[in-house]
């Protein structure tokens, strides 16, 4: 979540100084506010680089040069500062820069003859800061992008407030399954918009006890994914993997389509029971077998608790249709909420 001060909201579209109150660092802001833009960012091969221009990373495709196939387009982030940036800065970095297309990001006011200090045969689109508030502005109020007030007073007696209240509460993100650019091939959409989101989905941690047909019982903890858009569940096979969730756009399922606990622990057994290794027999004529034999789970030693869950996600934006939400898990369609 982005916090910002409750008295720069409404001039937020005249100045991109509202960024430097995120709590997250401005860099950080960036790449998430080009993650809602559906800019999926690359590592950069290794270079030279200007001071005061932050390579943030390599971008097949952007909105704002066309929807045609070209080369990738390099994405650069100019952090805040007192003085505008210079013309000889700028000449610097247009030395530096490699061939191809480039987006530059600027917080810091851009001349007015920007243009004329590009070499003729470039590619560069940059923005200023009232471009980036615009942009900026456009995600918090269309709900891509999720903000909380504070006034002046808030901001002064507690400046801490950052992700004390998210820590207090578990949260884990399974990881996708899903490569989106293999998708958008496979449906012969590869000029779709993205935008990336979260759906929403449960952790189980289930605790009890499984026993032998002998009546041997083994204490176990077990992680159940619920996934409400597709009302089913599977194991958490990764549970060990600290995840760090970043801030966007959390869509939530119908209220209906989740699982009630009763009808979650009648569904364990068809998870958890499992075929182990009984004990070896020995027939007449000295062979010896081993038998498998059904261990299942004692429901009445049953307790669970939830854990919220994100699943990774993208709206599709398609020209001509509704837009769709595809799962990051499962790599189906759905109709948004």
């Amino acid at each position: 979540m982005i916090v910002l001060k409750n008295s720069l909201v409404t001039p937020f579209y005249r100045t991109f100084q509202v960024c430097k109150l995120l709590l997250y660092g401005v860099e950080d802001a960036v790449r998430q506010l080009l993650a809602v833009r559906g800019v999926r960012l690359n590592e950069a091969p290794q270079g030279r680089t200007t001071p005061g221009f932050i390579l943030l990373g390599v971008a097949e495709r952007v909105p704002e040069f066309g929807e045609l196939k070209g080369s990738p387009v390099t994405v650069w982030h100019i952090p805040s500062d007192i003085l505008p940036i210079s013309r000889a800065e700028l000449e610097r970095w247009c030395v530096d820069m490699p061939p191809g297309r480039h987006w530059l990001l600027s917080q810091r006011e851009l001349p007015g003859d920007l243009y004329s200090i590009f070499p003729a045969d470039s590619q560069v689109v940059a923005w200023g800061p009232n471009k980036m508030s615009v942009w900026f502005g456009e995600a918090i109020l269309s709900g891509e992008l999720k903000v909380s007030l504070l006034d002046e007073h808030e901001l002064k007696t507690n400046p801490e407030t950052s992700s004390t209240e998210s820590e207090s509460s578990e949260t884990r993100l399974v990881e996708a399954v899903v490569n989106l650019d293999s998708w958008l091939i496979q449906k012969n959409l590869e000029t779709a918009l993205t935008s990336p989101v979260f759906l929403k989905g449960k952790i189980w941690e289930v605790k009890g006890e499984i026993v032998s047909p002998k009546g041997d019982s083994e204490r176990d903890i077990w992680m159940i994914i619920e996934n409400p858009w597709s009302s089913d569940l599977s194991i958490f096979e990764n549970e060990e993997k600290n995840y760090a969730t970043p801030s966007l756009r959390v869509i939530l399922p119908p209220e209906n389509r989740w699982m009630k606990r009763e009808q979650l622990i009648s569904k364990l057994p068809s998870l958890l029971d499992a075929r182990r290794q009984g004990e070896s027999e020995q027939s007449e004529n000295s062979v010896r077998s081993i038998m498998l034999e059904w261990w299942r789970v004692d429901l009445e030693s049953i307790s669970i608790r939830s854990i919220d869950a994100f699943f990774p996600a993208w709206i599709l934006h398609v020209e001509g249709r509704e837009d769709v939400l595809l799962h990051g898990i499962n790599g189906r369609t759905y109709p948004l909420p």
